[in-house]
């Protein structure tokens, strides 16, 4: 089998090195409808694609045939989504928070501490002080979709409440009116799927 930089021009190799994209992580999906060269990508374990062209005559796309140099904030969505990450709870009175902190596993107590600072600072998150991170997972792969799970799994919990930060009105949506326990059990839930 080729190599993937062998098919790739020179604008596409200058690409994926400049968005840190790693030529293992390309799937060669040429002539193949999207459908198919989606499940072999996966298969594969690769996260982007070399495909036929989108209108602007670019190749290189995310697995569902979107394009990455049209639209390159994919490509870090589908970092944050794959990745390796912590996945935290926090609570604040009858409020409970499940985040994430991106590419911080060596890292994760000092990672914490200042998801936890900041989620204390400026009146803090959703307009509540007094966030303590109460459980995390260190995760090497799927801690954004871990994420995005879990909160699913939460909607009927869900609460928005606006808040300051930066001087900027902003409204915080990973917010849930529920037990810390039927948070954990959430993103347990959630790591189950994903294994």
């Amino acid at each position: 089998m080729e190599s993937i930089l062998s098919i790739l021009t020179e604008d596409e190799k200058e690409f994926i090195s400049h968005h840190g994209i790693d030529p293992s992580d390309i799937f060669d999906g040429r002539g193949e409808i999207i459908r198919v060269y989606h499940a072999k990508a996966k298969e594969k374990g690769c996260r982007y694609v070399v495909a036929n062209s989108c209108p602007y005559g670019h190749r290189l796309k995310d697995r569902h045939g979107h394009c990455l140099v049209c639209n390159p904030s994919l490509i870090s969505f589908t970092k944050r989504e794959s990745g390796k990450g912590v996945v935290y709870i926090a609570y604040s009175g009858k409020y409970t928070k499940v985040g994430m902190i991106e590419n911080n596993i060596n890292l994760k107590d000092v990672a914490l501490n200042k998801r936890e600072y900041r989620l204390n600072s400026e009146g803090g998150y959703a307009g509540r002080e007094g966030w303590q991170t109460v459980k995390s997972w260190q995760l090497e792969k799927n801690a954004g979709k871990i994420e995005r799970e879990a909160h699913k799994l939460l909607e009927k919990y869900k609460v928005e409440k606006g808040y300051i930060y930066s001087g900027e009105l902003r409204n915080a949506k990973e917010i849930f009116e529920c037990s810390i326990q039927t948070a954990i059990d959430a993103v347990k839930k959630a790591i189950d799927k994903n294994k």
